[in-house]
């Protein structure tokens, strides 16, 4: 398959979720960061199946404490869902959730 198919993206990306698991995120991170590009050059920035990367990548950020990239993954997850999906999929309403968990950790409840 080579080293850029989008079946490889998705075996980082199950390892990936293992290493998360174990909590070795900065392991993690690696593969995820790795997955989003091989599915960037494979089928484009605002491909749906680009934000499942960008959203796992934002759950690590938020474990790391790092709520202001995470805040940023899960924003350009969420565009991406709204551009394919529409407003009222089930997978945007995650997104908002993601979202609102950021805007919970860092006390703005009323964005929440």
């Amino acid at each position: 398959l080579g080293h850029d198919h989008v079946d490889v993206a998705g075996s980082y990306n199950g390892i990936a979720k293992i290493y998360q698991a174990q909590g070795k995120l900065v392991e993690a991170l690696e593969l995820y960061e790795k997955s989003k590009a091989i599915k960037i050059n494979a089928l484009g920035h605002d491909h749906v199946d680009v934000a499942k990367p960008l959203n796992s990548i934002a759950i690590i950020y938020q474990k790391q404490g790092k709520l202001v990239e995470a805040l940023e993954m899960h924003e350009k997850s969420l565009a991406i869902k709204i551009k394919a999906l529409g407003h009222d999929h089930v997978d945007v309403a995650g997104s908002y959730n993601g979202i609102a968990k950021i805007y919970q950790a860092q006390g703005k409840l009323v964005e929440a």
